[in-house]
């Protein structure tokens, strides 16, 4: 059972300020919205003002606005109703809500995955309201509310989900409140805690249909690169729509570094793989490039919804047809029942060809812009070139280094930054490096960044767009290419070869540069006026930042990726 709200439907408890918590506490609750709350205010628990009963001017009433497009706390002091944290969020369907305030700084988590932190509250106390449902003079949820909890500690992610999905018995020590919100019929909610029961105010009893989680494995070679990344962005999207996400990798990676608050298993043993699988219970696992693998899966049992990833392979745009064809089309046709990829024009035209009767789904990648964005930091006086890949022959480290040795001719001071994994160069590719480095002379203006967590690469990229210089990519081909969006989103502007994945990311003079791969003459041309033309340079900055924000949100990703699971289950 759960509570319905509309109209002026509310929750009127005996005690509609909770005055014997203060600055530490949680409200959790399941919430199922119906309406927006950008532009209205849809109290699920009601901002009582905090001079309620006593006077006391100097306190603050906490209360927590969610609608199908957000959450958002206020706080409401005798003389102000202020939001003090917003957390914009596709809620589609049931959804866990915790606001947690840890000595009066608040931060919200949405199906016990952290979605964001506030500031520290400008009132002397903080505390939370009794009140559900909204109030006459602010405004008024629409939608279900259920197992309503308030405790007196600021509770971890980890305690979050470890009773998320359990009704509690009420002695559960640090639980302060509890309305379970099931007796069915009637106008009175208990309170399972200290008997402070609450008044039903034209909200309607109905019969619940939570959705269970979806348990969802993600399977590659390696974590590192492109995949790796994809796959920490996805998960910060899909743990917000109740879906537990798990990573198999079947050899070590540098990625490993870029910590994540979930299951990653890294071997390549049979019967440890089949173990995941059945202590997983899996409704569907996504194996990305590797078709040898997905083709193992079948073969050690699993028997759900299993889904073929091509996110770019090879070394030119004609190779990802000739893999398929000759490599990954009978076992894509025979174990897998659909194909997943980017919206990158050489894929889709190789998927298309030789996948044609085969479900399809192209889903844009997605980025969490909260977690990796701009920031500032000291001034790098001289100005500098980056660059990010591996020693391969695909992502052209020789075109780049032809090109930072051109702008060094002109300024000896330009240093070029280049970021790589190690791990997975080869000795003669290494080799042939240093020997360029040699060639060109320009050893000491290149400084290698070997191995560096996901996290660093943010400050490194902020750096290189605030001295002026910018980010060079020389692949071949790209299917997605993370890097040259993780720099858009720093406001380091990007000079590309046109690697057809990026054109997701760069419209020429508008979000970024290209320039013909293997003309050097045309990239420094390029790469000049994008350090020249400041009033570009600056336009370039802001319009990049703006794209991925607007077109590569994980709750767009996921709102997608649980359509593609509900049709697939659908047959």
């Amino acid at each position: 059972m759960y509570l319905s709200f509309g109209g002026r439907a509310r929750i009127i408890t005996d005690e509609p300020l909770l005055t014997a918590l203060e600055n530490t506490f949680t409200i959790e609750f399941w919430a199922k919205p119906e309406a927006e709350t950008l532009h209205d205010f849809r109290f699920a628990v009601t901002p009582i003002s905090g001079a309620y009963g006593d006077g006391d001017d100097s306190r603050a009433g906490v209360g927590v606005a969610v609608g199908t497009d957000g959450v958002v706390i206020y706080e409401h002091t005798a003389d102000d109703l202020a939001a003090v944290l917003h957390c914009a969020a596709s809620l589609y369907d049931w959804m866990h809500i915790a606001v947690v305030y840890d000595d009066k700084v608040p931060s919200i988590y949405i199906n016990g995955a952290f979605a964001a932190k506030g500031t520290v509250s400008r009132s002397d106390a903080a505390v939370p309201s009794g009140v559900f449902g909204g109030m006459k003079t602010g405004g008024f949820y629409e939608g279900g509310l259920k197992e309503i909890r308030v405790w007196k500690a600021a509770k971890t992610q980890a305690e979050l989900k470890r009773h998320i999905n359990q009704k509690l018995h009420g002695d559960e020590s640090g639980l302060f409140r509890y309305w379970k919100l099931d007796e069915g019929a009637g106008d009175t909610v208990r309170d399972s805690v200290n008997h402070l029961h609450g008044t039903i105010v034209k909200a309607k009893w109905q019969t619940s249909h939570s959705p269970a989680p979806l348990n969802i494995l993600f399977a590659y070679i390696v974590p590192s690169g492109g995949i790796e990344t994809l796959n920490r962005q996805r998960y910060y999207g899909l743990a917000k729509h109740m879906v537990n996400c798990h990573f198999l990798y079947t050899t070590d990676g540098i990625g490993l570094q870029n910590e994540l608050d979930t299951s990653i298993f890294v071997t390549n043993s049979d019967e440890e793989i089949k173990q995941i699988m059945y202590e997983g219970n899996y409704d569907a696992i996504v194996v990305s490039s590797d078709v040898r693998l997905a083709k193992r899966l079948r073969n050690l049992g699993y028997q759900g919804i299993l889904i073929y990833e091509i996110q770019g392979a090879g070394i030119n745009k004609e190779y990802i047809g000739q893999y398929i064809k000759h490599f990954a089309y009978e076992v894509v046709q025979k174990e897998c029942d659909a194909v997943l990829h980017p919206p990158t024009p050489h894929l889709v035209k190789a998927i298309n060809t030789y996948f044609p009767a085969k479900k399809k789904f192209c889903l844009q990648n997605c980025f969490h812009t909260k977690e990796f964005h701009y920031q500032v930091h000291p001034l790098e006086k001289k100005p500098v070139i980056g660059w990010v890949g591996r020693l391969e022959d695909n992502k052209n480290w020789r075109e780049f280094l032809l090109i930072g040795a051109e702008f060094i001719k002109e300024n000896p001071a330009v240093k070029l930054w280049m970021f790589e994994d190690s791990t997975l160069s080869r000795a003669t590719e290494r080799n042939a490096f240093e020997q360029k480095l040699k060639e060109l002379n320009i050893s000491r203006n290149v400084e290698i960044f070997a191995n560096q967590p996901h996290r660093k690469m943010a400050e490194y990229l902020s750096i290189i767009g605030d001295s002026g210089g910018f980010l060079c990519s020389t692949s071949k081909v790209e299917g997605f290419g993370y890097a040259v969006l993780e720099a858009m989103v720093c406001r380091c502007p990007v000079l590309s070869s046109d690697s057809d994945g990026v054109r997701n990311f760069i419209d020429h003079n508008v979000t970024g540069k290209f320039y013909p791969s293997g003309s050097i003459e045309e990239a420094v041309k390029e790469g000049k006026e994008l350090m020249d033309n400041l009033a570009l340079r600056e336009e370039i900055r802001q319009n990049a930042v703006k794209h991925i924000e607007t077109n590569f949100s994980p709750d767009k990703y996921a709102e997608e990726f649980l359509r593609m699971i509900k049709k697939l289950k659908k047959g």
